[in-house]
């Protein structure tokens, strides 16, 4: 005891006397190499006992594996938990929905036939129910309304997509946004149906093209037939421009026009002012308004223009009173007016 409390310890050994510290987490350098294989005695029974242990749990459980053939388990036949169930229920349902293709806005019949003359997209927003059309296919509720006017059985059909990402009345309200934009214009209400659908659409920076289909059901053979040659060559005679009766049967306006396109002037405001009180005189009768183009340049361009035109000079006839549903509005592109000189004009016709 005397030895053992004095200050000479030289006969101790270090290596029993020291242990080593407990670590409660790896060091970053520790995390990085290889672990030490110098471990204490206790450390060594401990994994010993561990691994003893783990493997009678292998060898002696007979719900760790189906058979002692080490086969691999089938996932057909192999009992899934519930939670397991939910999680394939889900995968499940999102893979039904498909993933949306947009389409050009271009209206087509019951056989697929094209029958206007618009290939552009419609743009469509995040969760927001207007459908933006755009410019180069401004005219299509007119070109419907030349269609119903030729196929009085003729309906159109309007289907709205939505993303499985918003609300689930997206599309059907996406669909009557449209249905609003025509019957503003005089298309009936009686012959438009809706439709929605629900697809993976792609939406990027919350905007996406398409959104909407339109189709025309009823619609004859010949009739569609006319509207596609139209669309694709826009040189099909449309129907005959013949003058109607009365005080107003033709008039043709050459002036008005800065450059190639139709801004009116005060004749033209003049003779649609007096249109408006003849069409309340006789209201069996309605205004139909062509727009000529010249042949310089591209037909299909000039058919554009002509579109162009014929629907500033519509907005003039409704800003002065004349109502929509009175007014038919036909681009005849570089079809001849019939009349000498200048061809770009816009002949007023009321029958």
């Amino acid at each position: 005891m005397g030895q053992l409390s004095g200050t000479d310890t030289s006969f101790v050994d270090n290596d029993i006397v020291q242990e080593e510290p407990i670590i409660d987490e790896l060091t970053s350098d520790q995390n990085e190499t290889t672990p030490t294989i110098n471990t204490t005695l206790d450390q060594q029974l401990d994994s010993i006992a561990a691994a003893k242990a783990l493997t009678n749990i292998l060898t002696t459980s007979e719900d760790s594996l189906d058979n002692t053939n080490n086969e691999i388990l089938d996932p057909e036949t192999t009992p899934v938990d519930s939670s397991d169930k939910a999680i394939i229920a889900a995968i499940s349902s999102s893979k039904e929905i498909p993933v949306y293709e947009a389409n050009t806005f271009v209206i087509t019949d019951q056989n697929g036939n094209q029958i206007t003359s618009c290939s552009t997209f419609t743009t469509i927003y995040k969760n927001n129910p207007k459908v933006k059309i755009p410019y180069p296919c401004r005219a299509y509720g007119n070109e419907l309304k030349e269609i119903l006017s030729a196929n009085p059985k003729a309906e159109i059909i309007i289907n709205g997509y939505s993303s499985n990402a918003e609300d689930a009345d997206m599309g059907m309200k996406r669909a009557q946004y449209v249905k609003r934009l025509l019957t503003n214009i005089g298309v009936n209400d009686n012959q438009i149906a809706l439709k929605s659908d629900t697809k993976d659409i792609p939406f990027k920076s919350g905007i996406a093209q398409g959104g909407l289909d339109i189709q025309v059901l009823n619609v004859n053979e010949d009739s569609s037939n006319s509207n596609s040659k139209k669309a694709n060559s826009v040189t099909v005679v449309k129907p005959s421009v013949a003058a109607g009766s009365g005080p107003y049967a033709y008039q043709r306006f050459t002036k008005g026009y800065q450059g190639d396109f139709f801004y009116g002037n005060r004749a033209f405001t003049a003779y649609v002012k007096e249109v408006k009180n003849y069409l309340n005189e006789k209201p069996s009768k309605k205004v139909y308004v062509y727009a000529y183009t010249d042949t310089v340049g591209n037909a299909t361009d000039n058919f554009n223009i002509g579109k162009d035109n014929v629907n500033t000079a519509r907005r003039l006839l409704i800003q002065n009173g004349i109502a929509s549903n009175r007014i038919v509005s036909i681009s005849k592109g570089e079809e001849s007016s019939g009349a000498t000189g200048n061809n770009r004009s816009i002949v007023v016709i009321v029958k």
